[in-house]
């Protein structure tokens, strides 16, 4: 400090203490008349003092929350700014700037300091939506729910104070099974609020408080006139004091909108009103916009149901629930599902403990329909109790509009939880005319129910023909529409596949052309159904890109789940297992227990060879058959499928008992559909060639048979006939079939079912090692190696490479790559030489954590290595080293 330390110590007085000195003595204060001279003397001993300690090493001073400092401290900062362009030293001050108004002590020094070179200013904005997401997973170990993330990036603009407080204050269970603590103030942010919020003057407060009342967003007009009692330049001044100090916002995109700076505020200071306070501004607020939107309601009915309902009069609640159902359907056909699921719920709280009536079961309808497209699969059914009960009140009404509407409602189709979804139609038939546009509408529906729920096709078929003939007679394109949807499914699901391709093909036309997405969205994915297998690889993909814009306008988690599992599918087939699974797992995001989205998984993990993957999906889907029926249904037929698919790639898995079970229950349905008794065939032939079960394997070839020339779901039926043929000892047959199977692959390039097809065709060969088969068996080898490197399935690779070991048409691997690591491990192995975590590789190649970690450990396992390090040491000593790599 030199000669300073005098003037410093006025400061910091323990620097006078005997155990700084060294000495008894004491240093002084120094005596000066002039404050101005006194505090220039101490700013040069500080200043000197900072740059001899910044001459030995860099220095870096962090100066927090300097909208708290007094007067002298930001002179300082200006003082020091001059040693800065001539000295190592860095000054790091953050300050918010909610808190520092146009005449703040610190305002001004950050006017003078902005014209100095040295000057830097960074504006810190909130945590991006995908951050709040990071931020979650970090603090609690787990991912929250998307739908919990955007709720809590919306409420907290991304403040990462109130982000960690708000998650902070939950447990993790709370965290992934409700959201119930989004609605939570932790103590700490009401604090920092309240804190904030009482610096404003007195006006200003009672601005901000009846703002709070209206909602987080509100219009300049209406706020004005809750505040008579204010002169206009009253409220003026204090509205602009409450925006200079960011407690309200401007809209960006509409004029005179304005929005508290974030929902915690609102909510902070809405709950600081008395009960009786809120009541009467509610109604004042109420009564002010049902003048305002006498004409043209629907879009606001929401805003005038809430404030009705908050005024806690009995013609508020009236009014309430008139304005709540207009808003429940006009959320509904907005496709703001979660909206309308509160309106139609604040309606049936009203009216509990009343008899149902026309609002009552109006509200019923609505309910159910928003629970189907938010509720989970295995929830649905207090969905279709909902629309029975509104049935049931419409029937003894006569109430002949409704009953229709309700019985044509398209609610899943789910009879693994024993909801019978076609009981509604059928009962609606009996009481209308048979030859109506009311009765084909109900046909419709009927016709899907008879060919799904009780694999009766000549029914279904005779019901849509019947919905067909009337449709085309009163020129009803939105009727010939829904009848083409049902029927396409119902053909498909008893394999007319080209019947479902045309049905489907035309109703996407008629879909596009009343812009139904919707509709759209369920053309499309019946469309790729058909594409797929009829092995249409081009149309297939075509359609799952396609499907996702409709899906998307819909957000409706029935169809965002599909469309993103089918996209998946898509990136599968290519051999692009880290894009497939990306999209699966926005699929798994909508619906984590859908069977459907569930299936593909398993296909992803289990081909690509992660075995322990692979059994978790598994448990999974073994949860949903525990849970459901025993009967044909879709979680029976997917795990039967899956579990087949998973022991022929593993050769066992831990639990064959439930997947046997899933089989077994399918194929002893007397009502199972074609389609899921496919699914079931495939996987009961899988296990038999896995268990050498040549009395079973018999059976399935027989009736797989006709099959041949089809793509179920990701299996070629030909590749699964040629290993049926080779577990009955027809080896010939067999390589004709797999021949077959590759005749019909490769115009679609199926790049995984290829690769494996190609192993069983050689194994088979070699087996059979007539002349000229070993021979023949080197090119699909090789294929197979090449196929299996570039889509990273380790599994298959060794399986491959053995069997070329027999051979003996093994490559020999380079000195350099001596142990035939793949081309992506060697960019791994570069990239660990050099010293990069496993984020760091992943961001650099664009691949996970996870995937990165996988990549590790085949790394070491080859190498022989126990750590990086040694990894490393075998990369230096083969040359495989990073291009930018100083060794």
């Amino acid at each position: 400090m030199g000669d300073g330390v005098a003037e410093i110590a006025t400061t910091i007085p323990e620097l006078t203490g005997p155990e700084l000195t060294g000495n008894s003595a004491s240093y002084e204060p120094p005596v000066t008349a002039d404050p101005e001279q006194a505090r220039f003397k101490l700013f040069v001993a500080i200043s000197d003092f900072l740059s001899n300690l910044a001459a030995s090493q860099p220095l870096i001073i962090v100066l927090n929350d300097l909208q708290w400092a007094d007067e002298s401290s930001p002179l300082l900062l200006e003082f020091l700014t001059h040693k800065l362009a001539t000295s190592p030293i860095m000054v790091i001050g953050s300050y918010r700037d909610a808190e520092v108004g146009g005449r703040h002590l610190l305002a001004r020094t950050l006017g003078g300091l902005i014209r100095e070179e040295v000057f830097q200013r960074v504006n810190m904005m909130g945590l991006a939506r995908e951050e709040v997401g990071e931020f979650i997973t970090a603090k609690s170990g787990v991912a929250a729910p998307d739908a919990a993330v955007d709720a809590l990036h919306r409420r907290t603009e991304g403040n990462p104070l109130f982000v960690g407080e708000v998650v902070g204050s939950v447990s993790v269970l709370q965290m992934v099974t409700n959201r119930a603590w989004l609605d939570n103030i932790p103590e700490a942010i009401r604090e920092v609020i309240i804190r904030r919020v009482s610096r404003l003057s007195e006006p200003c407060d009672q601005v901000v408080r009846n703002a709070s009342v209206i909602g987080r967003d509100f219009d300049l007009p209406l706020l004005e006139s809750l505040c008579s009692d204010l002169s206009e330049q009253e409220f003026l001044d204090s509205f602009d004091e409450a925006v200079a100090a960011q407690v309200i916002q401007s809209s960006p995109t509409m004029a005179r909108q304005f929005k508290f700076g974030n929902a915690l505020i609102q909510q902070t200071v809405y709950e600081e009103f008395s009960p009786m306070g809120k009541m009467r501004m509610h109604a004042t607020i109420a009564d002010a916009l049902e003048q305002r939107y006498e004409t043209g309601v629907d879009g606001h009915a929401a805003e005038l149901a809430h404030h009705f309902a908050e005024a806690g009069t009995s013609d508020g609640k009236e009014k309430a629930i008139s304005y709540s159902l207009i808003a429940g359907e006009y959320a509904l056909s907005t496709f703001a599902y979660e909206q309308a699921l509160n309106n139609f719920t604040r309606v049936l709280t009203f009216k509990n403990g009343r008899s149902v009536d026309d609002q009552t079961a109006q509200a019923l309808f609505g309910l159910g329909r928003a629970q189907v497209t938010l509720l989970p699969r295995d929830e649905l059914g207090e969905a279709h109790h909902n629309l029975l009960k509104a049935f049931d009140y419409y029937v003894e009404t006569k109430n002949t509009p409704q009953i229709v509407a309700i019985g044509e409602f398209p609610i899943i189709a789910l009879n693994e939880y024993s909801i019978p979804t076609g009981s509604l139609a059928a009962r609606a038939l009996e009481l209308v005319s048979p030859d109506s546009p009311e009765a084909a509408r109900l046909h419709g529906l009927y016709g899907r129910t008879q060919g799904m729920e009780y694999a009766n096709n000549k029914t279904a078929q005779e019901s849509f023909d019947k919905a067909l003939a009337i449709a085309k007679r009163e020129g009803d394109l939105k009727l010939e529409l829904t009848t083409l949807l049902n029927a396409t499914q119902v053909d498909s699901w008893h394999h007319d596949f080209q019947l479902a391709l045309e049905r489907s093909q035309q109703a996407v036309e008629i879909a596009v052309s009343i812009s139904d997405p919707r509709s759209e969205a369920a053309a499309r994915y019946f469309l790729s159904i058909a594409t797929r297998t009829l092995e249409d690889m081009v149309g297939y993909k075509t359609q799952a890109a396609k499907l996702l814009e409709p899906a998307g306008k819909l957000q409706d988690r029935y169809w965002l789940a599909p469309a993103y599992s089918t996209a998946a599918m898509s990136y599968y087939f290519d051999g692009d297992m880290e894009s497939a699974m990306k999209y699966n797992n926005l699929g798994l995001a909508q619906m984590p227990m859908d069977p459907r989205v569930l299936l593909h998984r398993l296909f992803i993990e289990a081909v690509s060879g992660n075995q322990e993957e692979t059994e978790f999906y598994l448990d999974r889907m073994e949860h949903i058959v525990a849970n459901a029926p025993v009967s044909a249904n879709t979680a029976n037929a997917s795990l039967a499928l899956a579990a087949g698919v998973a022991s022929s790639i593993f050769g066992s898995i831990e639990r064959p008992a439930p997947a046997e079970g899933a089989v077994t229950a399918v194929l002893s349905s007397e009502i199972a559909t074609p389609f899921f008794a496919l699914w079931a065939k495939i996987g009961a032939s899988l296990f038999a060639v896995t268990n050498n079960d040549t009395a079973a394997a018999q059976e399935h070839y027989q009736a797989l048979k006709p099959m041949a020339g089809y793509l179920v779901v990701a299996v070629s039926v030909d590749r699964i006939l040629g290993l049926l043929a080779k577990t009955l000892g027809d080896i010939d047959q067999a390589i004709s079939h797999f021949e077959d199977a590759s005749e019909f692959l490769r115009p679609g390039d199926i790049r995984p079912e290829i690769a494996w097809n190609c192993y069983d065709l050689a194994g088979t060969l070699l087996l059979r090692n007539t002349s000229g088969d070993r021979q023949h068996a080197s090119e699909p080898l090789d294929e197979t190696v090449k196929l299996a490197d570039e889509m990273e399935i380790g599994i298959l690779k060794q399986k491959a490479v053995s069997l070329q070991d027999r051979l003996g048409t093994r490559q020999t691997r380079s000195l350099d790559n001596p142990v035939g690591l793949t081309q992506r491990e060697i960019e791994v192995l570069q990239l660990i030489s050099s010293g990069r975590t496993d984020r760091e590789i992943g961001e650099e190649l664009f691949i996970s954590v996870k995937t990165v970690g996988n990549h590790v450990s085949n790394i070491l396992n080859k190498t022989d290595s126990t750590n990086r390090t040694e990894a490393a040491t075998f990369a230096a000593r083969n040359g495989i080293v990073a291009e930018d790599s100083t060794g």
